[in-house]
């Protein structure tokens, strides 16, 4: 995983000029930074796509964390 997230760093260093100035690029991938970004999508796209910590409690939940706290 720490492979990964040196990837992830470089290539988000490598197209932050690009994002700051709104410009377009065209890149050649390596199989590292490919199978890195895959990676990285699916992992954000998993956590965003289940139930979160954000998600509204039933009221039973809410009422019955009240009466532990």
């Amino acid at each position: 995983m720490n492979e990964i997230l040196e990837i992830a760093k470089d290539f988000a260093e490598d197209l932050a000029p690009h994002v700051i100035s709104k410009t377009g690029t065209v890149k050649t991938l390596t199989a590292e930074q490919v199978s890195a970004l895959y990676h990285i999508a699916v992992d954000f796209w998993m956590r965003n796509d289940e139930a979160s910590v954000d998600v509204k409690l039933p009221f039973e939940v809410l009422q019955s964390l009240r009466e532990v706290s």
